[in-house]
């Protein structure tokens, strides 16, 4: 029989006891701490939802309310009708945020972040949703059909430009002609310039040349010669309108009171005249001064017209 002799080997067996004890605890503590950061040990409840494509899914990725992680992806398959069919898994704790107007979609963290699912809040007058239960998948749209969409929006656009472009560049084009004819006039123009330029400069040395001081001068002086008779003129001009201003009021006056007068004077000549026309003929009537010849013919008086 061996005996142990070594005092290292002393006491080993619990030395390895307290080792695999110690080792032990060590994994239960890393399991423990590794399934509550992956919530192993939380309720949870499933939500199914369908996709056209399965791109940017991925099995274990995260789904977020509101940026905040509440779940996430546990199958992706392929269904018989050629569409995707995903399920996620939630903490049950956020149960009461989820109805049935909630809705899910593919996002992206950032300009350049990971794929995840955002889940939309629900009404609060809407009923939760249950274990298993549908919620509505919303598409959002891939930077290929982007790229699409605004290539059929530009494409018109660059077709006008390329248009523009080409009436622009075109030699025999309205706008190349126009571009020669604004050439030409402003060259027409440039010589203009000079022509009229040399006019003015002619015309100011002739304008100087004229001696304007002698007729300014007889113009002065007549001025001045109308200005020193202007006063008198004006007072007899002032006068003769005083005159014929008192004239025509005399004359005025005058005719009011004759005109009435006028009708009564005409009446009583009339009258003189017939008295004077019987008379005579009474005197040509008398025997002694009648002439023994042929009467004479009696010419009796015409009446004329009253106040004529």
């Amino acid at each position: 029989m061996i005996l142990e002799t070594d005092p290292r080997f002393k006491n080993l067996e619990r030395k390895i006891g307290i080792f695999i004890t110690i080792a032990v605890a060590g994994i239960a503590v890393a399991l423990l701490m590794f399934g509550l950061q992956k919530d192993l040990f939380t309720k949870k409840y499933t939500l199914r939802f369908t996709a056209d494509r399965g791109t940017g899914f991925s099995k274990g990725m995260p789904v977020k309310l509101s940026g905040f992680r509440i779940g996430r992806v546990i199958s992706i398959a392929l269904n018989d009708q050629a569409m995707v069919d995903l399920t996620i898994e939630i903490d049950n704790k956020y149960h009461k945020w989820i109805r049935n107007d909630s809705t899910v979609k593919l996002v992206k963290e950032g300009l350049v972040g990971d794929n995840i699912i955002d889940v939309s809040v629900g009404s609060l007058d809407q009923t939760e949703l249950k274990d298993n239960d549908a919620i509505v998948f919303i598409k959002n749209k891939g930077l290929d059909e982007m790229a699409d969409e605004i290539a059929a929006t530009v494409k018109p656009v660059l077709i006008e430009i390329r248009d523009i472009i080409g009436y622009i560049n075109n030699p025999e084009g309205e706008l190349k002609k126009t571009v020669r004819n604004v050439e030409l006039l402003t060259r027409n123009l440039e010589g203009t310039r000079k022509n009229a330029d040399h006019l003015l400069t002619t015309t100011n040395s002739k304008i100087e040349s004229i001696d304007l001081a002698p007729t300014l001068a007889k113009v002065n002086t007549a001025l001045d010669q109308i200005d020193g008779k202007l006063p008198g003129i004006l007072q007899k001009t002032d006068a003769t309108l005083e005159n014929v201003s008192r004239i025509s009021s005399e004359t005025r006056t005058l005719s009011e009171k004759t005109f009435p007068r006028i009708p009564l004077l005409a009446s009583q000549a009339e009258e003189l005249l017939l008295s004077s026309d019987k008379l005579i003929n009474s005197i040509q009537n008398i025997w002694l001064l009648r002439d023994k010849g042929q009467p004479a013919t009696s010419q009796p008086f015409i009446r004329g017209d009253s106040y004529e």
